[in-house]
């Protein structure tokens, strides 16, 4: 379990970091006041040393020997679940630009949901519903956010 936090923590690590550098290359502030890498600068930097500070801890606690025998990845029933995700992640990203963000999201958040365990039909309804055309609604209204159409709708 050690050495996977070690991993994890270290790629956050990585990651917090790039997201620093490439925030930096943005302006902080402009004249109406936070600029596009304000935000984005203040959220690597405490990622930054929320990591720095797990990777602190985790060094300092014993290395235990049952930990030897423990994966990183998951076995069995995991691994299916685990494809699972990562191809309905890539399928999304594809049908995107195709069918656009709610058809693409509301069939997303449904298989989602379906391999993630769920099988009440009407709380998977509900969930892929609101996931796909009610944070569609909320993004494109509320905080005028483009999202894409797609074919179907562009």
């Amino acid at each position: 379990m050690r050495q996977g936090r070690l991993i994890a923590t270290g790629a956050m690590l990585a990651f917090c970091l790039f997201a620093l550098w490439q925030s930096l290359l943005l302006s902080l502030t402009d004249r109406l006041g936070p600029g596009p890498g304000f935000f984005p600068f203040w959220l690597a930097l405490i990622g930054t040393v929320l990591a720095v500070a797990l990777l602190f801890t985790t060094f300092r606690e014993p290395a235990d020997p049952a930990d030897a025998e423990v994966r990183i990845l998951p076995q069995g029933p995991g691994v299916r679940r685990w494809l699972a995700i990562v191809v309905l992640v890539a399928a999304t990203a594809v049908a995107m630009e195709v069918i656009g963000f709610r058809l693409a999201m509301l069939a997303f958040n449904a298989a989602l949901v379906i391999a993630l365990g769920e099988r009440r039909w009407w709380l998977i309804g509900v969930f892929a519903i609101g996931g796909s055309f009610g944070v569609h609604y909320i993004f494109t209204r509320w905080l005028d956010v483009l999202l894409p159409d797609g074919l179907i709708w562009g």
